[in-house]
């Protein structure tokens, strides 16, 4: 009897400790070695029932029905030792779990090669990184490129050594190779990084390690860059398992990276590649990939192979919570966002109330605030489908259009110094764009148009700054910007240092803009510097390299090949490509999204690379499919944002979200732009702004007609405004990049500017027109509240105004500061 209770109180222990319908994983499901130095690590997992999982690979034991086709790196690692085919079995506390292993051997030579090991092993130490060989010049007399995106020049650098020139292919200064095939140990290749020589980059290699061998087994069989026959596979992108990393605070997990090649291969890259989290003081990462947390919070853990650069999100949660709440969805979006914010155990916010919601469409979707009577009725109304309804009729409005034509004018630069110096082009400009807002023409067809123009079309308006032509170079990369939500610039002199962007990939997108100012013959012979007065028309129509100084022709940085005639329009060719690019509507969403929530899902909205991966990966891949299959309307997109819960979500925290400011947990407080901010002023004391066209000695010359709001100007270069320039209006001049923090002149202007002081209560301001009413004090307070905060005072803060008004003595100058309080607040300055 005492042993059969013993050995249930046992099976109830372990029971316990695997959890309830907890169930024994092997990853990866299926594993194939390909070739003799081919590895594999392995993870074991307890998946539950509600699918989280938890890591026991250093409590799991092995065991293979065949064994002598593997040989054992390290206790959950398997290397290759014979062709063959065998089952893989791991046990955990009685628990067991297989998956088939395939081993091929042969297909690679006996000895290494320096585009498959050697340029592995180099990224591997962290000698190509940015910070050492792979910078922009190299170091120390040697370059290498960035993570081994060259491999070609890699070699010649390592047999030939030299130092780098940015703009030219002539190698200065003594060239002192890295190998000696003659003394193969003596190869700085060899001596520097273990230290046997004196190297600035400290000990990257141990003499006894695998690494070490490996290269110097390299050396001696003569450095072979590999069989020019059967070129390497290449590198085509890296996935991750897990897809997202979601640790416990004080927790590990081993991250897997596989490889994917264009021959259709995989191979596991764990062991390959060098791991660099954005923010070391949330995760740390071993050299093997094991992720440690280290405190709360959201990271990106950026991954560098031989050929390829990719990252992955990690996070570092609090408490499991007993029971997560089931949280409504109203659409896909709520999908992605929720089930990510259960994975990191954060709780939403509960439902915006009906006056925070009202505000916030109200300005995101036409910059303007909801006026008193509007506030009035959307707050009273029982209708279930109100706030639908209200959607439907904002994006109908004639204020959706002007709030959107601003919005796309910035992001196309409507100005007369960058549409030509005429005040007539900047026009036909900016009415191109208030025409396709307002008929909400397919984006891709717009991007088409803006890309191709030609002739007097007004969108070809933009490719004149100064009434100059723009350099191709600068043509081109301000288009990929805006449309494909890549920054190339830091390719145009040299390889990016970062990202897998090549400078014969600027240089083959700059040459579509070649023929920008005539269909025809012209050469660029230094298109950093072009004096159009001076070039031969009559000669060959070419491009030309600034380094190389050889001829570009159009390319695609994909390679993708397109049909270029020598007398046709290459941009029309470029846009047309461009648009049915996957970059063109993940960039076009990310931007829209950018503008409801205050950050994109990459932010900065345009800065899609490597090291700043989107935080909802598969929320943008669909949001840009849907945006797609509805023919790339931005209405449909907007409506769709708007109507998810998630926009939706109040601003008010809780004790889970109060922190987050990656997940859309809760609204985050946003500073009003400079323009839309303005207009509130003016709407709230019912004085319109004046806005003259210059100012002389005090006196305006020229003025836009009365009641022009800021969001409808049309130049930012035409109209002075003191408050839109202290507020950080964008110039135009280049992409916008606004910037919303305060400062100490705002300060002062909000103590003593005209915007703010002069309009409390000048003839005919909202204030002036309520005490002529003989309105009560309790009735302009409320209606202030209204105008400004679409809200009604709460009881609290309505007793106590009305106290301060009522012992100021002077009643009209206590109500103007009550105005200024409730204009100077970050409540209205805001939208949330």
């Amino acid at each position: 009897m005492r042993m059969r209770l013993l050995l249930g109180l046992i099976a109830a222990s372990l029971s316990a400790e695997a959890g309830a319908g907890e169930k024994l994983r092997i990853l990866p499901e299926r594993i194939v070695l390909q070739g003799a130095r081919a590895s594999q690590q392995l993870v074991a997992l307890l998946v539950s029932a509600d699918g989280s999982e938890r890591e026991v690979t250093s409590e799991t034991s092995w065991q293979l029905q065949q064994p002598n086709l593997v040989r054992w790196l390290a206790p959950a690692r398997l290397g290759a030792a014979a062709s063959g085919s065998t089952m893989l079995t791991a046990t955990w506390r009685g628990q067991k779990a297989q998956v088939p292993v395939t081993i091929r051997l042969g297909g690679e030579g006996a000895n290494p090669t320096f585009s498959r090991e050697i340029l592995r092993i180099l990224t591997k130490r962290g000698c190509n990184t940015s910070a050492c060989h792979g910078g922009v010049k190299g170091r120390g007399g040697f370059k290498l490129s960035a993570s081994g995106l060259y491999p070609e020049e890699d070699y010649e650098w390592i047999l030939q050594g030299g130092g780098y020139q940015v703009l030219t292919p002539e190698v200065k200064g003594e060239r002192i190779p890295r190998v000696d095939l003659a003394n193969p140990e003596r190869s700085l290749l060899l001596t520097k990084p273990t230290l046997t020589v004196a190297h600035g980059g400290g000990k990257r290699l141990e003499p006894d390690s695998e690494d070490y061998r490996t290269m110097l087994a390299w050396v001696r069989a003569g450095a072979p860059f590999g069989d020019a026959s059967r070129p390497a596979p290449a590198v085509m992108k890296l996935t991750f398992t897990p897809p997202l990393v979601v640790l416990p605070e004080g927790g590990e997990r081993q991250l897997l990276v596989t490889a994917h090649f264009d021959n259709g291969q995989q191979e596991d890259f764990t062991h390959q590649v060098i791991y660099s989290p954005n923010d070391p003081d949330i995760v740390s990462v071993s050299p093997d990939g094991r992720i440690r947390a280290q405190s709360r919070g959201e990271t990106a853990i950026v991954v560098r192979a031989a050929g390829w650069v990719g990252s992955v999100i990690a996070g570092v949660t609090g408490p499991r919570l007993p029971r997560y709440p089931h949280t409504p969805r109203a659409n896909f979006i709520d999908q992605h966002v929720f089930s990510k914010l259960e994975r990191f155990q954060i709780l939403p916010s509960e439902l915006s109330s009906d006056s925070e919601f009202l505000r916030r469409v109200c300005l995101d979707l036409t910059g303007a605030l909801p006026p008193p009577e509007r506030v009035r009725e959307f707050l009273s109304s029982r209708d279930p489908n109100k706030r639908e309804k209200l959607i439907d009729a904002l994006i109908g409005s004639p204020e959706f259009v002007d709030y959107w034509t601003w919005r796309f004018a910035d992001v196309f630069r409507v100005a007369i110094f960058t549409n030509g110096l005429s005040s007539k082009w900047s026009q036909s400009y900016w009415e191109w764009i208030r025409d396709w807002v307002e008929k909400d023409l397919p984006y891709d067809q717009v991007a088409r148009e803006r890309i191709a123009s030609q002739g007097y079309e007004p969108a070809s308006r933009h490719f004149l700054p100064y009434n100059q032509i723009g350099p191709p170079a600068d043509v081109m990369a301000e288009e990929v910007r805006v449309f494909l939500g890549r920054r190339l610039d830091c390719a145009q002199c040299h390889n990016h240092p970062y990202e897998n962007w090549s400078q014969d990939q600027f240089w083959g997108m700059a040459a579509f803009f070649s023929r920008l100012f005539r269909v025809g013959a012209v050469v660029f012979d230094h298109p950093t510097n072009m004096d159009l007065s001076t070039k031969d028309v009559g000669g060959s129509l070419e491009l030309l390299h600034p380094r190389t100084k050889q001829p570009v022709k159009p390319v695609v940085f994909d390679r993708t090949p397109l049909a270029v005639t020598a007398d046709g329009n290459p941009r029309r060719v470029l846009a047309e490509w461009m648009t049915r690019h996957p970059y063109f509507a993940e960039a076009a969403v990310n931007r829209i999204w950018g503008y409801f929530f205050g950050r994109g899902i990459v932010d900065p909205v345009d800065d899609f690379r490597s090291t700043n991966p989107p935080t909802h990966p598969e929320l943008l891949a669909a949001l840009a499919k849907d945006f797609a299959d509805h023919g790339y309307r931005l209405r449909h997109l907007m409506r769709t944002i708007v109507r998810s819960r998630t926009y939706q979500l109040s601003y008010r925290p809780n004790e889970t979200n109060r922190r987050d400011v990656w997940n859309y947990s809760r609204a985050l407080a946003r500073a009003l732009d400079a323009e839309v901010l303005l207009d509130a002023v003016v709407d709230v004391t019912g004085i319109p702004e004046t806005f003259a066209t210059a100012v002389s000695e005090g006196a305006s010359v020229g003025e836009a007609p009365r009641g022009t709001r800021a969001v409808q100007l049309r130049d930012p270069d035409t109209f002075y405004s003191r408050f839109l320039e202290l507020y950080g209006r964008a110039s135009r001049g280049a992409v916008p990049e606004r910037n919303a923090k305060p400062n100490l002149s705002q300060a002062l202007h909000i103590l003593a500017g005209s915007t703010y002081v002069d309009r409390l209560q000048a003839p005919g301001s909202r204030l002036e027109s309520l005490l002529r009413a003989g309105a009560s004090d309790e009735k302009i307070v409320e209606e202030f509240y209204l105008a400004a905060l679409a809200r009604y005072p709460e009881p609290e803060e309505r007793r106590e105004v009305l106290e301060l008004i009522a012992k100021r003595g002077n009643r009209q100058a206590a109500l103007g500061e009550f105005v200024w309080a409730l204009l100077s607040s970050r409540e209205f300055a805001e939208n949330h």
